[in-house]
Parts: C-alpha cells; structure tokens; sequence
C-alpha cells in the first residue's frame, strides 16, 4: 500500500498518477482538514514557466505541455485556459535588464519574447502610461485553484484512490530503514510500503524524528479578489522589481497577488490575519501597473500557508537513508502549475519506474543539509 500524507495538490496529483500507472496498487491520501484546505485552495493559480529559477525551468516546461489536455485527463474542469503572460517594466533600469533576463531563460528552452510599448499594450490593453514594454510568455496561462483541486480529486477517486478527509497522520514510521506504516491521529497504525510526504508547511515535522530537517520556514501569502468589473484582460500580468500578479477572471473579478505577507496566528491550526497594509500595497501596485483595477471594490482577501525553502526553490524526490519515503515540499508559492509533472514524478519513484530524473535534478532532496538519519529503532510519537 501507498499512503499520501498531505490532501493539497501535490498530494491528489500522486494519487491520479498512481492509480493511471498501476490500478493493483493501493492508495491512500490522508488529509487533516479537506483537500484544498491549505495552500493549494489558496493558490492564484498561475500556471507559467516566465521568470521560473533555472532549477525549475525543464519540469515547468514539462508540467505546462500537460495543461491544455488536463481537463481531458481528468474528466474535470479546472478552469484552465493559455492566453499568454506578460511582465511589464515601469522604470528605466527594469527594462534594460530585460534583454539578459531573457536571454538566460531563451537558453533552457523557454519561449520568452521582448515586446516593445506599443506590443505590450496590444496584448493588455488599459496598462499604464508608465508601463515602457514587456516579456511575452505564449504558453503561461491561468486556471482556478478549488476547481483544479476538486478535478484531480475526483479523478483520483474515480481512478480507486482512497481519500479521508479529516484524518491526519501523526508520524511516519519506519524500521530498520525502511518505511513500515504511518500512524494516524487517532492513533491507528496503517501498514504501508511507501510513504508520500506533501503535507506543505506541515512536512518538516513529520520527517524531523528520522533525523531528517527540512529547511522550510512557513510564511502567510495573501489573496485579494475584487467585485467583478468589465472584461478587458485576458493576460496574467506581472512587473519587474514590484510584487504583482494580477489576472482577471471568468466573471470579471481581478484576483491579485504577488507575494504579499499575512500575518500568521496559529501555524498549526492553518489559521492566519491579512494585513491592512500589504492589502494597501498590493492594491496600490495593481492599480498603477492596470488603472482599471482603481474602480473595483474588494471583495474578499485570504491568505494560504506556504513553505519556503532558503533557495526558494521546491525539495523533491527519495529522504537519503529511508527506503519508502519520498517527499514533494518547499514550494514557496510557486508550485500550483508544477503539479501534473510532480505527481507523475513521484508515482514513478513510489513504483520504481523510470521517475525522469533529468527534470528534478536541481530540486533533490538531498541538496539541503540534513542531521544524521534515524537508527534501525521505531521513531518515538511527536509530542
């Protein structure tokens, strides 16, 4: 059997792909809350390669040639649709970086376009005055963050994955090296032959009684989402040196993002506090990068849980030392569009198939500094 410990996207995606690549298998997904609850149901879900660490770039590349059939595959509706991305400049020194910018990331495979004022505004009409050009990603696009969780779940379900909503697991267990069971909340022991740890800002301790420390820091990301307005922007738009990511949705709602922080209240109940100030910003830099933004009235603001690595960049693959346990964490706000090439990832290590290692390289696990691992002895409860 192989337990998923974690019900956000990385999590649901393992589980599709396990039960695609291997209906013999057992799969289960244990999920404290409901699945979506934390980051992933809180994503802006952009889906982009533009602008990604060259770490990153080969399965972003590989994870956005699956979006557009995602909806086929899943026999949902994720919301999905490629219009194109754009990351403006507003300044003089933003746009003079750009040329070497794009240059780095043409060489790894990612079709990036410089486009000039007059092209950039062609594309997102109503940008501002000071906006002086742009980078053109062809392939970047959008989808929608609960729609995209609730498809891949049902498609898991529909596949034979086991999914239980609101039950946690309280430590993995492993013996003589190997991955035994995880135990569950409730304390019941479940037997298991792998385990998959993609429980987000929650994954550090779950690994830190094998010996294993995870470099996460858990931040607060907000959400904003305005009333609707008129449609008149079809691009997922992003600027140089400013913290934005504004897209405007189905019903002409603009959800806008960028990385602003929340306060966090009580990390372990997924509980946090949106900040009047980073609300303040983030709708200051909006509207000045896209003017019509100033007329919607703000409707709702949230804020997800994230783990951020110190390279922020995410940690993936086999724990070094412990047959059986692999582990997808560390995704620092960015991982929503990586999921589809991820949970294919990891359901080839956890079948021991050819698990495409040339695309996660730089993403290995055992890149981070770790203690000692675990000795043959069951792993004492966390406290």
């Amino acid at each position: 059997m192989i337990a998923i410990v974690g019900g956000g996207l990385m999590g649901l995606s393992a589980a599709f792909h396990l039960r695609r690549a291997d209906a013999s298998v057992p799969v289960t997904l244990f999920e404290r809350e409901r699945v979506g609850a934390a980051a992933s149901g809180a994503s802006a879900a952009g889906v982009r390669v533009m602008g990604r660490d060259p770490a990153e770039r080969a399965l972003a590349l590989e994870s956005l040639s699956r979006w557009p059939e995602l909806d086929r595959e899943l026999e949902g509706d994720t919301r999905y649709h490629r219009a194109g991305g754009v990351r403006v400049a507003i300044d003089e020194p933003a746009w003079a970086a750009v040329p070497a910018w794009v240059a780095a990331q043409r060489a790894d495979g990612v079709p990036l376009e410089i486009v000039d004022e007059p092209a950039v505004r062609r594309l997102a009409p109503g940008l501002a005055p000071e906006c002086l050009g742009g980078v053109y990603s062809a392939i970047d696009g959008q989808a929608e963050a609960m729609p995209t969780v609730l498809a891949f779940a049902a498609a898991a379900r529909r596949l034979g994955a086991r999914i239980e909503d609101g039950v946690g697991v309280r430590r993995v267990i492993a013996e003589r090296g190997r991955v035994v069971a995880v135990e569950r909340t409730d304390g019941a022991r479940v037997p298991c032959d792998v385990a998959i740890v993609v429980a987000g800002a929650w994954s550090a301790a779950l690994l830190a009684p094998h010996g294993v420390a995870l470099p996460l820091e858990t931040r607060a990301l907000q959400m904003l989402l305005t009333a609707p307005a008129p449609r008149t922007l079809a691009q997922v738009v992003g600027c140089f040196d400013r913290k934005l990511s504004l897209k405007q949705l189905g019903d002409g709602a603009y959800l806008i993002g960028g990385g602003w922080p929340a306060s966090i209240t009580a990390e372990a109940e997924n509980r946090y506090e949106v900040l009047d100030d980073s609300v303040r910003a983030s709708r200051e830099i909006a509207g000045a990068v896209y003017p019509a933004v100033r007329a919607a009235a703000l409707a709702q603001s949230w804020a997800g849980l994230e783990a951020f690595t110190p390279d922020e960049i995410p940690l993936i693959g086999p724990v070094p030392g412990i047959d059986g346990l692999l582990v997808a964490a560390g995704f620092c706000g960015h991982g929503f569009a990586l999921s589809p090439a991820v949970g294919d990832i990891l359901a080839r290590l956890a079948l021991g198939r050819d698990a495409r290692e040339h695309l996660w390289r730089g993403l290995r696990v055992d890149r981070v500094t770790h203690e000692a691992l675990a000795s043959s002895a069951p792993v004492a409860p966390r406290t």
